[in-house]
């Protein structure tokens, strides 16, 4: 962590204030279609996106999925939608310094890929050359498919293991869910510290008790298992030893209460 703290503090600002989320979607499943062993009481995956919000303005944190993406992950059933929360999303996203995405699949990329606001939202999107691999050559659908003549239109980032993008920003390499998963580690104005996990697990549980996936969903994203239970061991150390407070991008039993201690902001500043 020391290596991530230097690095939080080698962009000149003031650092964020607060982090805000907001839920867009849901996919029902069972625990035991999100963790290692589970049983099967319901659990709900949320698809979400997050705002970092600085004095000056603020950074977007992936960037929500229309419905006809959505439908993609409901394996032919319906599943809830809120429309108009992913347009609060868009006109974030325009709004925003700068959007980071966490990994190339369709709940966190498409929002920009297939955005109205393209040409606005395209040339402040981060993305690893690792995402864009993919994009071009194995998106995880046909809406995802990215063009050659689409490289230029972004932020494109390469680097070994992390990267400061902001004041207290840093991008974590975090391959194995997909080879270009990233986590964010932030610092606040305040000393606090955060680190948004994007997919390496899919609920505080998973990082807690350091179970992966299913094997059936390992095998069909096509995970790396050896680097993902690396990221779980490292995770599972930071809270007791760091107090650093973790974000799992797809829980909806912890989130809500992290919003009740103040420690989430839910709903989306927008600015026009």
């Amino acid at each position: 962590m020391k290596k991530i703290r230097i690095a939080a503090n080698s962009v000149p600002g003031e650092k964020a204030e607060s982090l805000h989320y907001i839920k867009f979607a849901e996919s029902p499943r069972t625990f035991s279609a999100t963790v290692e062993g589970g049983d099967e009481t319901p659990y709900i995956q949320a698809r979400t996106a997050y705002q970092l919000v600085f004095k000056d303005g603020y950074i977007m944190i992936d960037a929500g999925m229309d419905k006809e993406v959505h439908q993609f992950f409901g394996h032919g059933k319906q599943q809830p939608y809120f429309a108009k929360k992913n347009d609060s999303i868009q006109l974030a996203l325009k709004g925003a310094k700068k959007i980071i995405i966490t990994h190339e699949h369709g709940d966190h990329v498409a929002g920009v890929l297939r955005s109205e606001f393209y040409s606005d939202i395209a040339p402040k999107t981060m993305l690893t050359k690792q995402m864009i691999t993919t994009l071009l050559n194995k998106p995880q659908m046909p809406e995802l498919q990215m063009k050659s003549s689409q490289l230029t239109d972004f932020t494109l980032v390469d680097f070994e293991d992390i990267l400061p993008v902001a004041p207290g920003v840093v991008l974590i390499k975090a391959p194995g869910h997909t080879p270009g998963e990233i986590m964010i580690y932030i610092q606040f104005k305040d000393g606090k510290e955060y680190i948004v996990t994007g997919d390496v697990s899919w609920s505080y549980t998973g990082i807690l008790e350091k179970k992966q996936k299913p094997k059936s969903q390992r095998d069909r994203i096509g995970e790396d298992a050896t680097m993902i239970q690396f990221e779980l061991d490292w995770l599972n150390q930071l809270p007791s030893k760091e107090g650093i407070q973790l974000i799992v991008n797809h829980d909806d039993i912890i989130q809500p209460q992290l919003v009740k201690k103040g420690i989430l902001k839910e709903g989306l500043i927008i600015t026009k």
